[in-house]
């Protein structure tokens, strides 16, 4: 009697391509929210990558009025995903950077100096723990980021994340310093702009 051979099995991880990985914090992949729609076909890539018109007016909003703000002899504040290579495997991107302009050189690659400033609307990537928050978060200021402020829109509320100081979390109504002589009151800028209801 021929017994039956037991076959092995071999599980198989499928790869995700690179162009989904939005981030690599420490080394880690961090992928655009919705690619698993795309992997399985029921959105393009396109649909994915974009920010959200509730995200790019807040990122205007708040790009416009730091911009009227800061001394602009001393810094530089950027916007569009500002790309940050923070060394090998660290890869990242901010929203909104303010930069000293003695330390800023404008190429084709990412910047290579940290933001003294960041600021981030929402999170963009594929997860529902703050793990990210926290790991982008950290790996920014060991790079040389002195605070880093990250709006989430769907509590109304501003994460502030400073070196040397405890994490704070604020409703968007209060004043928060970004830097010295500068606050934001995500609020106040709203009513400003008439704008009252907002998809959240």
């Amino acid at each position: 009697m021929v017994k039956p051979v037991a076959e092995k099995i071999k599980s198989r991880t499928r790869k995700i391509p690179e162009k989904y990985i939005r981030e690599i914090v420490n080394g880690k992949p961090y992928y655009y929210k919705g690619y698993k729609s795309v992997l399985n076909g029921s959105k393009q890539i396109e649909e994915i990558m974009g920010s959200s018109s509730l995200q790019s007016y807040l990122v205007g909003l708040i790009y416009g009025i730091l911009f009227s703000k800061i001394n602009r002899k001393n810094y530089t504040i950027t916007t569009n995903e500002t790309g940050l290579h923070l060394g090998h495997k660290n890869n990242l991107s901010t929203d909104i950077g303010i930069f000293l302009k003695e330390k800023v050189i404008l190429s084709d690659n990412y910047f290579e100096v940290a933001p003294e400033v960041a600021i981030e609307v929402d999170v963009k990537i594929d997860t529902e723990d703050l793990d990210y928050v926290f790991s982008k978060s950290e790996e920014m200021m060991n790079f040389g980021t002195q605070k880093i402020l990250w709006v989430i829109t769907k509590h109304r509320k501003i994460m502030v994340f400073s070196k040397n100081t405890p994490t704070q979390v604020f409703d968007w109504n209060n004043d928060i310093a970004v830097m010295e002589g500068i606050t934001l009151n995500l609020q106040q800028l709203l009513d400003d702009e008439g704008v009252d209801t907002l998809g959240v």
